[in-house]
């Protein structure tokens, strides 16, 4: 019998989008400050490219079989760990372009935040029913 698992695809998808989301406020806040700079040029993030890869199979890893059943369980396969973020030069920051850019990715980041609870307290309380 295969052991469950508590960290499944959409938890492994969950932790990526929070760390690209991470690396695009990174680099939204790198725009912002250099909005008044000369020749500067933006970057930006490739990032529903990559979700839309990750979702399709193009950037996970093969899966590993369990060829007895007395191994161990293997880890979970993490959708981007496989992949370097894709940057994009954005051209010439404009700074209305970039705040909004900065409230959308506050904004799904923090719904990420909120589903990412949501399937870790599931998870607690399937273990605290465990003990009763």
């Amino acid at each position: 019998m295969d052991p469950v698992k508590l960290f499944d695809r959409t938890t492994d998808l969950l932790r990526a989008n929070l760390d690209r989301r991470g690396t695009a406020q990174n680099l939204i806040s790198r725009n912002l400050a250099n909005v008044d700079t000369p020749n500067y040029r933006g970057t930006g993030l490739e990032f529903e490219k990559q979700l839309r890869a990750a979702l399709e199979g193009g950037v996970l890893p093969p899966s590993l079989a369990r060829t007895d059943p007395r191994h161990m369980p293997l880890e979970p396969q993490r959708p981007f760990d496989q992949a370097p973020p894709e940057y994009k030069d954005i051209g010439p920051v404009q700074l209305d372009v970039e705040m909004s850019k900065l409230a959308e990715n506050n904004i799904m980041f923090n719904a990420m935040v909120q589903l990412m609870n949501k399937k870790l307290s599931g998870i607690r309380y399937a273990i605290s029913e465990a003990g009763k």
